[in-house]
C-alpha cells in the first residue's frame, strides 16, 4: 500500500512539473497547437470547412472575394467537385484569374476575426504561367493590409509577407521543393508578434513582426495568375499569456 501511494505521489509531482515547465515548439504542428512557441496556451476550434455540404459552382454564404493591387481584377472562386480532394467530393478552388505581377486573389472565410490564431489548410497548385503562389492570409483589416504565407512550386520556395497599403514586404523565404501534383498542408500560427509557419508538418519559419497587432479576417490566397484548390480548412484561437505589444 505504501509503495502504491509513493507511486501515485511521484506521478502527481511529474504531471505538475510538466504543466509548469511547458514544451517548446518543434517541427510538429501538433506541438505548436499546444504551445505556440512557448508563449501561448491551449486553443479551441473556431471553425472547420471541407465544402462537402456546399453546392458546386458557388462559394459559401458569408465568404467574400477580394483583390489586392491597383491593377488586380476580380478572380473566380467556387466550390468544385474533386474525387481526389482530401475530404472528397468537394474542394474550394480559384478557377479563373486574369491577374499578373504583384496582385493577390483573396477569399475571406466568413465573418470571424481573430488576432492570435492557428490556421491551416490543404492546398494543391493547379496552374500558373507567371506565378503559382498559393496559401493563406490572416490579420486582414482590408484587402490591402494583412499577413500572408504562400508556397510556389514554380520557384520552389515558401514565403511569408506583410502586405501594407497594398505593397508586399518579404518577411521570410525558405527554399522547398515539393510535388505540385499532390496535396500539401500549410499551417500558420501567430501569437502576439511571433509568426510560425509549417509545411507538411515541418517548421519553416519562426519570425517576429509588429506591423499588424489587432484582430483581422483570414482566408485563402493565390498570387497573380496562380490557380489552386484548397480543402480541410481549420482555424483555432490561441490563448496568449502576457503577449508583447
Amino acid at each position: 500500500m505504501k509503495a502504491r501511494k509513493l507511486e501515485l505521489f511521484v506521478l502527481i509531482v511529474a504531471a505538475a512539473l510538466v504543466g509548469t515547465m511547458g514544451i517548446a515548439a518543434t517541427t510538429s504542428p501538433a506541438a505548436a497547437d499546444k504551445t505556440d512557441g512557448g508563449k501561448g496556451g491551449e486553443g479551441r476550434d473556431i471553425a472547420k470547412w471541407n465544402f462537402d455540404d456546399q453546392k458546386a459552382g458557388a462559394i459559401p454564404a458569408g465568404w467574400k472575394v477580394a483583390t489586392t493591387g491597383a491593377k488586380a481584377k476580380r478572380a473566380k472562386w467556387e466550390v468544385v467537385a474533386d474525387a481526389t480532394a482530401p475530404s472528397a467530393p468537394h474542394a474550394m478552388a480559384l478557377t479563373k484569374t486574369e491577374n499578373i505581377g504583384e496582385t493577390y486573389n483573396l477569399l475571406t472565410a466568413g465573418q470571424t476575426t481573430l488576432k492570435d490564431l492557428a490556421l491551416d489548410a490543404k492546398v494543391r497548385v493547379m496552374a500558373g504561367k507567371g506565378n503559382q503562389g498559393s496559401g493563406l492570409f490572416w490579420r486582414e483589416t482590408d484587402p490591402n493590409n494583412y499577413y500572408m504565407a504562400r508556397w510556389t512550386p514554380l520557384s520552389n520556395n515558401f514565403r511569408v509577407y506583410c502586405i501594407k497599403d497594398g505593397k508586399p514586404r518579404r518577411l521570410a523565404n525558405v527554399n522547398i521543393k515539393l510535388d505540385r501534383t499532390k496535396w500539401h498542408t500549410i499551417q500558420i500560427h501567430q501569437a502576439g508578434q511571433q509568426i510560425l509557419a509549417f509545411m507538411d508538418g515541418k517548421k519553416l519559419v519562426d519570425i517576429q513582426d509588429v506591423t499588424f497587432t489587432k484582430a483581422g479576417a483570414f482566408g485563402l490566397l493565390t498570387e497573380a495568375d496562380a490557380v489552386a484548390e484548397f480543402d480541410d480548412i481549420r482555424v483555432r484561437d490561441i490563448l496568449v499569456e502576457n503577449p508583447k505589444p
